[in-house]
């Protein structure tokens, strides 16, 4: 069980959080990055134990990938890996954030590599909150069996 920052800590927490959500939206890139990365910086260590650590470690991973920064998406993806850990599920969200971060910057083949065996174990459920570019890419290179 993760654990929760105190409230004070979370109230704080929450508006820089929102203070950088709202500056991408508006297309302010930096300051969006400065105030994801001083979100995470509240997070005490082991920023793992905690809840935040999750959401911070994944969604700084989305927002450089979805900024085509995509080596620090890559460097994220793998600090959510360390944090989310082992397991079904957890393998199958760091194993769609990666392959859609090499998508993305171009690095097809890797992408699929990462995609294919989750589509062919779960099918099109895997394909739930994706692009519809990426779900045609996978389906394009799916071999028949």
């Amino acid at each position: 069980m993760a654990l929760s920052l105190d409230a004070e800590l979370e109230e704080r927490f929450l508006a820089i959080a929102k203070r950088g959500r709202t500056a991408w939206l508006a297309g302010d890139i930096a300051e969006a990055e400065h105030r994801f990365l001083e979100s995470w910086d509240m997070i005490p260590e082991p920023k793992s134990a905690y809840n935040y650590g999750q959401i911070i470690s994944y969604g700084m991973a989305v927002f450089y990938r979805d900024t085509a920064q995509f080596e620090k998406a890559r460097e994220w993806a793998m600090v959510a890996r360390g944090i989310y850990g082992e397991g079904e599920t957890a393998s199958v969200s760091m194993d769609e954030l990666a392959a859609t971060i090499h998508f993305e910057s171009g690095d097809l083949e890797e992408a699929y590599v990462l995609f294919e065996p989750h589509y062919r174990k779960y099918g099109r459920r895997v394909f739930e909150g994706h692009k519809k570019e990426f779900i045609a890419f996978i389906k394009s290179r799916k071999k028949p069996r």
